[in-house]
């Protein structure tokens, strides 16, 4: 008879630490979810200057940018300049203001 009050004592602490487990889950995902109605203009972080124009990176670990799961960087190519082809293994958007 006594293993009863002990059984459902383990119980009890076992269903509140799960409880507990489970709320801290569910903040955690909470607190990850995008916020897009609080988005902010970025500046680059880096800048590479050459001959035939500017590279600009953006921090790819900046949490809107994470959230949005990009990284974002810019060639601004000089009349006349080059830019070498090289290879992405990731899908690519690229625009063209001008030329």
């Amino acid at each position: 008879m006594a293993k009863l009050p002990l059984l459902f004592s383990l119980s009890v602490c076992f269903l509140i630490l799960f409880h507990a487990q489970a709320t801290q889950q569910s903040q955690r995902e909470t607190q990850s979810q995008c916020r897009i109605q609080n988005i902010d203009a970025l500046e680059p972080t880096r800048r590479i200057q050459s001959e035939a124009g500017v590279t600009e990176h953006w921090d790819e670990n900046n949490e809107q940018l994470e959230c949005a799961g990009v990284a974002v960087t810019r060639h601004t190519i000089q009349p006349r300049g080059l830019l070498l082809p090289h290879f992405n293994n990731a899908p690519k958007l690229s625009y063209i203001l001008q030329g």
